[in-house]
C-alpha cells in the first residue's frame, strides 16, 4: 500500500466513502490512485483493492488511474463503491450497503493531502533529458539533488529537513523495491513518479521523503 495521510477523525469530521477495486478476473487491483476534482488530493488502493475517501458527493465523478488508463465512474448517488476494470477503459461499479455500515474501521486511511507530486512518465520526456535524475530537477519544487564525481551518487533532499544522524536523503523505491541509487535510470522506462514528502510508512527510512518509481514493465505485469 503506498504511503496516505490519515484523515483527522475527530469530532466526526468527514462522510467516509469506502470503495474495492477489482480487475476483469474479480483479482484485488493495487496502487490505483482515485480522486474526485483535485488530483492533489487522492486515495491509493491497497493490496485488497480498498480505498477510501471523503465527503463524496451523489452527483461528483471518481477518476481512477491506474496501468496507464484513467476511468471516470459517476458516483450515480452511491454511498460505496465495488468497482471491477476491464480494458479499454470499460468498467462496471455497483453499491454495497456493508461497506457503508463499517464507516471508517474498513479503510482508516483517507485522502493523500498535498503530501507529494505526482509526474507522469510524459512530463519527464518533455523536459528533453533522458536521465531520470536530471529529468526531475526542476519539475518538484523543494526537492533538490547533488551529484558525486562523473554524477555518481546522486543524493535528493526533498524536504530541506536535518537528522540526528546527518542524513537528508530520501528513499528510492522502483516497482516496490527499495533501491539505493537512481543514478542512469532512462525517463522512457518509467510510467510516473510519486514524490512523497512524508513516507513514514517505509519506517525510520522513509523520514526525509520518498521518490517512488513506478515503471513501464512494472505496470504492465500488474496488467496481466
Amino acid at each position: 500500500m503506498l504511503p496516505l495521510a490519515a484523515m483527522s477523525q475527530n469530532g466526526g469530521q468527514g462522510v467516509p466513502f469506502n470503495g474495492v477495486i477489482v480487475d476483469i478476473n474479480g483479482d484485488p487491483v493495487k496502487r490505483a490512485r482515485v480522486y474526485v476534482t483535485d488530483e492533489n488530493r487522492y486515495a491509493v488502493s491497497d493490496k485488497k483493492g480498498r480505498f477510501g475517501l471523503t465527503n463524496v458527493q451523489p452527483t461528483d465523478t471518481l477518476h481512477v488511474k491506474f496501468g496507464g488508463e484513467l476511468y471516470d465512474i459517476p458516483v450515480d448517488g452511491l454511498k460505496s463503491i465495488r468497482i471491477r476494470l476491464a480494458d479499454q477503459k470499460q468498467y462496471t461499479a455497483v453499491g454495497d450497503e456493508s461497506l457503508v455500515s463499517i464507516g471508517y474501521d474498513y479503510v482508516k486511511t483517507r485522502e493523500q493531502f498535498n503530501a507529494g507530486s505526482y509526474i507522469t512518465g510524459d512530463d519527464l520526456i518533455k523536459t528533453g533529458r533522458h536521465d531520470l535524475v536530471e529529468a526531475l530537477q526542476g519539475l518538484v519544487p523543494g526537492l533538490r539533488i547533488t551529484r558525486g564525481e562523473f554524477g555518481e551518487g546522486a543524493q535528493a533532499n526533498i524536504r530541506n529537513s536535518a537528522s540526528i544522524s546527518g542524513n537528508t536523503n530520501a528513499l528510492y523505491i522502483v516497482d516496490g523495491v527499495i533501491v539505493e541509487s537512481l543514478f542512469g535510470f532512462n525517463v522512457y522506462a518509467v510510467d510516473h513518479v510519486e514524490i512523497l514528502k512524508d513516507a513514514n510508512i517505509y519506517g525510520a527510512q522513509g523520514g526525509n521523503g520518498a521518490i517512488v518509481v513506478y515503471t513501464k514493465r512494472g505496470t504492465d505485469i500488474k496488467n496481466k
